[in-house]
């Protein structure tokens, strides 16, 4: 189990990329049938499933760097080991 999170350079590489592909889903969605952000269902679930990983510390990812709270409401966010 990981004990710290990435480092800022990480962090900020990470952060960059998450940007760039909220940004690119965003220009590219249909509007009409696809939205942004994740449904409130969808949120809670992926949030749980969070919480219960061991890379969870403190409402961040340890993986990532990332604030799980912020992280889970865009629908084109994916976790970085794959649980959701």
């Amino acid at each position: 189990m990981k004990t710290s999170f990435p480092s800022l350079q990480e962090q900020g590489k990470n952060l960059a990329k998450f940007t760039f592909n909220v940004v690119k889903d965003s220009i590219s969605l249909n509007p009409v049938t696809t939205n942004v952000f994740s449904t409130s269902e969808e949120q809670k679930n992926r949030l749980d499933l969070c919480m219960k990983c061991d890379s969870y510390y403190q409402g961040r990812c340890r993986e990532c760097g990332c604030f799980m709270k912020s992280k889970v409401k865009l629908s084109s966010a994916k976790c970085p080991i794959g649980i959701w």
